[in-house]
């Protein structure tokens, strides 16, 4: 059965709901001055965990269960990446466009024809805040984690090209 979920962020808010027919179940929370994401969803928590300076790596740590390590996400250049879990599983983030309007996570198979997307996602822009829908229709609990996988590499990415266009703007200035 496919699971539908909207998600909002609002502009200057460091906080991302998700919800469920209007319902709230889950959330990606990044304090300030940190580079970890907490997120929850359902009955799951997760910390995304970044580590590295110039070359990113980040631990998905499940702090349900004493904040074991569950998977890992390898991120690229040309914006791809991959997330590998304790089972076995890769799934890779692709997006659509440059605007990031839609990304999926798709489920690596034994060849390229065996790929599966499994959780899609859409973003509309409105004035001051940032909102869009999921679908999936994997089996929980590996849903949740891919699902909430896929919105924090996307966000991951966005904060990353504003670091590098301010850094753009600084040395312009200079």
């Amino acid at each position: 059965m496919a699971t539908r979920l909207s998600w909002v962020k609002e502009a200057f808010r460091r906080d991302v709901h998700l919800m469920e027919n209007g319902v709230e179940v889950g959330k990606l929370h990044q304090a300030i001055f940190e580079r970890d994401v907490d997120a929850s969803l359902y009955t799951v928590q997760l910390r995304f965990d970044v580590t590295g300076f110039l070359r990113h790596a980040v631990n998905v740590h499940d702090l349900t269960a004493d904040n074991r390590i569950i998977g890992t996400i390898t991120l690229h250049f040309g914006k791809r990446a991959e997330l590998t879990l304790e089972n076995g599983s890769v799934y890779t983030w692709k997006r659509h466009n440059m605007l990031m309007r839609e990304w999926d996570m798709i489920r690596e198979g034994a060849t390229d024809a065996d790929d599966k997307e499994v959780v899609s996602y859409t973003r509309t822009r409105q004035f001051l805040t940032d909102h869009g829908d999921i679908t999936t229709d994997l089996p929980s609990p590996e849903a949740e984690i891919v699902l909430l996988t896929g919105l924090f590499i996307r966000n991951y990415f966005l904060r990353r090209r504003r670091v590098v266009a301010a850094a753009g703007v600084a040395a312009l200035g200079a």
